[in-house]
């Protein structure tokens, strides 16, 4: 990305039917623009896409203008929006979070106020429920990409989360993100 470059949040959903990936990226690369960041997922009988775009003025305004008919013609719902480039903060380590517990309707909230109380931003939520193959029982994997803070002491934070863990019956990981 240069620094001339705007950016174009592109976010979709609709049924999987084709290659949906490929027709947006092929739209996007027709009218100049570049895929930064991409996040393409099925979630229960729908695909859904969020895509950050760059390019100049130019290129995104065709891209806009273009949008609309792409979707139609995919039949997807699209929404987009200009926006900025992700603020860089020093003040947060990267850290990524596991959990695997029996299925429980409370477990992320319990996670997510687990988190909170301890000043960490958690800015990438996955999860999955499935039912084990070897004991039938119903299971649920939580992953997640967190911020914390630099002052945050690791190992007190981490004893305090396999804390959280035991109290939910689970199963759980808290390392630093190493890029």
């Amino acid at each position: 990305m240069s620094a001339n470059d705007n950016l174009l949040t592109v976010s979709v959903i609709g049924k999987p039917k084709g290659n949906v990936a490929l027709e947006l990226f092929k739209a996007i690369r027709e009218r100049g623009g570049e895929v930064e960041d991409c996040r393409i997922a099925q979630i229960g009988d729908r695909l859904t896409a969020n895509l950050l775009v760059s390019g100049n003025w130019s290129t995104l305004g065709r891209l806009e203008t273009a949008l609309p008919g792409i979707a139609e013609k995919l039949e997807l719902q699209v929404r987009f929006e200009r926006c900025e480039v992700r603020p860089v903060n020093p003040d947060f380590r990267p850290y990524a979070a596991e959990v695997i517990a029996p299925q429980d309707p409370n477990l992320l909230v319990n996670i997510l106020e687990f988190f909170q109380h301890q000043d960490v931003e958690v800015v990438e939520i996955s999860t999955q429920k499935y039912q084990s193959t070897y004991t039938g029982a119903d299971m649920a994997n939580v992953q997640m990409v967190l911020h914390v803070p630099v002052n945050q002491h690791p190992q007190a934070l981490r004893e305090s989360f396999m804390d959280l863990c035991d109290d939910l019956n689970a199963d759980g990981m808290l390392d630093p993100i190493k890029t």
